[in-house]
């Protein structure tokens, strides 16, 4: 038992996803892209199978959520996720940005999102896009799509790269194309994994 096991997660997550981008692949130069997704939470750790193939590996509903936050940077462009739950457990410990809530796949409640973006010295470096960033998504949460989509061309302004914003800035454009049915929650939908 460690009982500092969340940060330990946090840090580790940090050094492979800095650690990752030091190799490439082969003759083409192309650079590994890992994407990481923690979450805290109990699950089932052994030998699970049959007497013909057994496998030592870990199982649950936290098991998944962790699976969902991995493949969930895949639409917001981003590299390492956190859920809320482990958020609360490292809030002020790293440098993080919230993503919003997100309704996952396999999932009834929503989960909250956050990145984790470094350690808390390089916090000053990432304090622009993070607060025009959070102020955007506060907006879109209210479904005042306009100021949203202003905040998020700020934040794109700020980083051209920005995977959050470019994802919402789409999912706005969707949104209007389609408009939700039912009360508005300022959850994102997800129906793919």
């Amino acid at each position: 038992p460690q009982s500092n096991h969340p940060e330990l997660a946090c840090q580790g997550g940090l050094l492979l996803r800095d650690s990752a981008s030091m190799f490439t692949f082969g003759k083409s130069g192309r650079t590994v892209r890992t994407r990481i997704g923690l979450h805290c939470g109990v699950a089932n750790v052994g030998n699970f199978g049959s007497s013909n193939r057994v496998d030592y590996t870990a199982l649950g509903e936290n098991i998944n959520l962790a699976s969902r936050m991995e493949g969930l940077n895949k639409f917001l462009g981003t590299d390492l996720l956190i859920t809320g739950n482990l958020f609360s457990k490292v809030n002020g410990k790293f440098v993080t940005r919230y993503c919003g809530r997100f309704q996952l796949k396999g999932f009834e409640r929503d989960v909250e999102v956050h990145e984790l973006l470094a350690a808390t010295g390089q916090a000053e470096s990432f304090r622009a896009l993070r607060e025009t960033f959070t102020e955007a998504l506060a907006r879109f949460e209210k479904k005042d799509f306009e100021a949203a989509e202003d905040g998020f061309h700020r934040a794109l302004k700020l980083n051209p790269e920005d995977g959050p914003s470019t994802f919402f800035l789409k999912h706005i454009a969707e949104l209007r194309a389609h408009p939700p049915e039912g009360e508005w929650t300022g959850a994102v939908e997800l129906k793919e994994k």
